[in-house]
Order: C-alpha cells, then sequence, then structure tokens
C-alpha cells in the first residue's frame, strides 16, 4: 500500500447487520498512533450511526450507536430529521482483545477481571491515555448494569494512590495484572465467555449469565440471611440454579455482605478432612 492510499478499514454494524467502510484521513492515522481515535460513519436506509474507537494499529477497541442521529434528507449530519436508534449493541470480541493480544490469554484474564467484579472486589484500570481506559470502562459498566461494581480508570502515576483491601490491578497498556486482588476460581466465567463469543449476540449473552448469578447471589443471600437452617453447598448450589463450582464465589460474597457462612453452611467430611490437614 502506497503512502497515498488510506487503508481499508471496517467496523461491523449490527443494525445493518454488516461490514461498513469508515473513512480514515492520513492526519487521523497520525493520531491514533499516540492515542484513542474516533470515527463516525452515518450510512444505512433508513440512516443511523457508529461511533467507531480505533487504537493506535487502527483497530476497533469500541463501538457505540449513538441514540439520537439528526440527518437532512441528502444524508448530511444536520438537524432536521431525527432517526432514533439503540444503544444497547457492543461487540464481546472487542472487550475481550483489551485485555490480551492471544485470544486464550485475554479470556483468562477478562474471567478473572469479571469475578472480581461480581464478588464487590475494586478494579483499577491503568492506561497513560485516560481516554482509552474509559472506552473500556464503559464497555464494562454497560456489561455489569445489573452489578454495583467499583471500577476506576488510573495512569502509572496513580498507582501510588490506589487503596482499599487487595483491588484488583490490570494494566491494559501490557495486558496483565499488576495485582489480582482476591483468589477466585475462575474456570466457570472462561466457560460462559467462550460460550457466549460463539453466539450471534455475544454481549447480551454474556450479559444474561451475570444477570442470573447475580439473581442467583440474591437468592443464597436470602436464604443465608433467614432463620437458622444449615445447608451443604450441594443443596444451596440447586436452591439456588448455579453450577457447584460457582458457590465458593456467592459465599465470599455473602461473607463480605455480613452473612455468618460458617454457621450457615456445613462442610462435607471431604471438606472438614482438608480443613484439618491445613491446620496441622
Amino acid at each position: 500500500m502506497s503512502d497515498d492510499v488510506s487503508p481499508e478499514i471496517y467496523a461491523f454494524c449490527t443494525i445493518c447487520k454488516q461490514n461498513v467502510p469508515l473513512e480514515v484521513t492520513k492526519e487521523d492515522i497520525e493520531k491514533a498512533k499516540t492515542g484513542l481515535i474516533s470515527v463516525l460513519s452515518v450510512h444505512g436506509d433508513p440512516q443511523h450511526a457508529i461511533l467507531v474507537y480505533l487504537d493506535k494499529n487502527l483497530k476497533a477497541r469500541g463501538i457505540e450507536y449513538p441514540s439520537l442521529l439528526q440527518v437532512k434528507e441528502s444524508g448530511s449530519v444536520e438537524g432536521d430529521k431525527a432517526s432514533i436508534v439503540e444503544d444497547d449493541t457492543h461487540d464481546l470480541s472487542s472487550i475481550i482483545s483489551s485485555f490480551g493480544e492471544k485470544q486464550d490469554q485475554a479470556i483468562n484474564s477478562f474471567a478473572h477481571i469479571s469475578a472480581q467484579l461480581i464478588a464487590g472486589n475494586t478494579l483499577y484500570l491503568i492506561h497513560n491515555n485516560i481516554s482509552i481506559g474509559k472506552v473500556v470502562k464503559d464497555q464494562l459498566d454497560a456489561l455489569f448494569t445489573d452489578h454495583k461494581v467499583s471500577l476506576f480508570v488510573i495512569s502509572y502515576d496513580d498507582i501510588d494512590s490506589v487503596s482499599g483491601m487487595r483491588p484488583s490491578i490490570f494494566d491494559l497498556q501490557y495486558g496483565s495484572f499488576v495485582s489480582e486482588g482476591m483468589t477466585l476460581d475462575t474456570e466457570h466465567f472462561e466457560q460462559l465467555i467462550k460460550d457466549a463469543i460463539s453466539s450471534l449476540n455475544g454481549f447480551n449473552v454474556l450479559k444474561n449469565d451475570y444477570r442470573k448469578l447475580k439473581y442467583s447471589y440474591r437468592r443464597l443471600w436470602e436464604l443465608l440471611s433467614a432463620g437458622a437452617r444449615t445447608y451443604t453447598r450441594k443443596k444451596l448450589a440447586y436452591l439456588v440454579s448455579i453450577d457447584l463450582s460457582m458457590i465458593p464465589l456467592l459465599l465470599k460474597m455473602a461473607e463480605n455482605d455480613g452473612v455468618d457462612v460458617a454457621s450457615r453452611v456445613k462442610l462435607t467430611k471431604e471438606e472438614m478432612k482438608k480443613k484439618k490437614k491445613k491446620k496441622k
């Protein structure tokens, strides 16, 4: 490709279900080398728009669908006709790619981050370009709308100001954890993410899975907060309709919310043996 020819860049628009070419100038390419750039594409019939955020490699890091687009009949972006476009579509693959160049590594990191946020742990995203970090944060906020997550974007200069017990800190520029936070089993999260990626609407599939997880936790909290009955972990998993492997995470969440889990959840014989071995 010569210097006079702009690279062919496309973004998938879920409204018209096709790849849309983006007009990127030489000036845009220069700006991308030092930070995030945004490219607006107005297209389709009826006309609608997508706002695409590109990184230094001209790779889409986020796509937004403006909720109110003003267009003239001629097609210019003005203020006469209004076309309403839904603002609830995100690209799951793009979100995951923010956490690593290799997919397996990115999924592993994203699964750990998901578990930390759902468990109520604080997550800090580090990037010297705060605008890039905020794009990733906005994507995560959209995914966890049913959860009260504690999520912040900071620069390297702000690391010393990080506070809280065992926060999770992820470096977006190097794709690695500075601090992993709580020790959690993330295998189930990895499987949910892999299943969602292979789905047509992966973002909403995963969002719904996390919503179900939140519902299961509310049900578990209600069971352990009322009366004096004790439960085995297997029984709790059955009652709250969740995979048994996720019960330890939900119990940690309950402990954080002040539930006396130790007196309400019975250990199996195998768990009691492991506990005795640790004491020795």
